[in-house]
């Protein structure tokens, strides 16, 4: 996964409460539902009915009805329908606007400039439910007051989370130092994303990044959460199950298409991967097409 301004998803500010977004969306069929993206907002995911595979950057949390998925500010995700169907809340809330970057107060200021990361899941937490719940009631009643009382539901939202779900807390240099990185690995991903297909060397991917060998790697698995190899065979795997589904091709000319040079490799690491060889994966598909 990676972050660029490609799949920044900025959303035009509601007209009634400009800190706050709220939809509900319901969907059909396994896979993805919410590709890659990113926003300076915080965000989170509401499961109603079905489950869920929430990927943020290097984390994956599986979610069940009943769960809340928590993304932090500036954190690349995507969710996945495991399930039939799936039904959830997406309520995406701008702290900086809401608590003022001027804030004295220390975790408002904290939570204004972005400092904070919390956990990326509250499960059984009837706590934080039933305050999402009111918050979803008042946003659709909209009786006399509802903003006022939206807003100090979303500070009570707040406050249980520095409490209970605080993950880390970064100091103003440790995130601009992270953020400069992935700032040099952008155009590196970039580089990947658009020649995977071709051999690809460390040396050559660290002369862009401007960052000798070693450091790169050692900077790339801090920032994605794994080794690049694996980073470019995942893509790769990625591209080769979309390939996979036309009848007209064999392994072997999915293999050499995405960048693997031994159809055996490939086909071992796709099972390992996928839980199922690609010959067999084929079929599958095949199979559905004709019923």
């Amino acid at each position: 996964m990676q972050k660029n301004e490609a799949n920044h998803y900025l959303k035009p500010r509601p007209p009634v409460h400009a800190y706050l977004d709220i939809t509900k969306r319901d969907h059909s069929g396994s896979g993805l539902t919410f590709k890659e993206n990113w926003h300076e907002e915080m965000q989170f995911y509401y499961i109603c009915k079905g489950s869920a595979l929430l990927r943020c950057e290097s984390v994956a949390v599986e979610l069940a009805a009943g769960d809340i998925g928590i993304i932090n500010s500036n954190e690349l995700h995507s969710l996945i329908n495991t399930g039939r169907k799936l039904s959830c809340y997406i309520i995406r809330l701008d702290t900086a606007l809401l608590l003022n970057q001027t804030s004295s107060d220390y975790y408002s200021s904290l939570l204004a400039r972005q400092l904070i990361a919390f956990k990326h899941l509250a499960r059984h937490d009837q706590r934080l439910v039933q305050i999402l719940r009111t918050i979803l009631t008042e946003d659709e009643k909209r009786q006399s007051g509802f903003e006022l009382a939206i807003q100090a539901a979303v500070l009570h939202l707040l406050a249980e989370l520095v409490r209970h779900y605080l993950a880390r807390i970064y100091t103003p240099e440790r995130l601009e130092t992270r953020l400069n990185s992935m700032h040099q690995l952008k155009r590196v991903i970039t580089s990947i994303d658009a020649h995977y297909q071709e051999p690809l060397s460390v040396s050559e991917l660290a002369r862009q990044a401007l960052m000798s060998e070693s450091h790169f790697c050692r900077t790339f698995k801090k920032i994605y959460g794994q080794t690049l190899v694996h980073y470019i065979n995942t893509l790769r795997l990625e591209k080769a199950e979309e390939l996979l589904r036309d009848p007209a091709t064999t392994i072997t000319e999915v293999a050499l298409s995405v960048g693997f040079s031994d159809a055996n490799y490939f086909s071992r690491l796709f099972k390992r991967e996928k839980g199922i060889a690609p010959q067999k994966f084929k079929k599958q598909l095949l199979g559905t097409k004709s019923q």
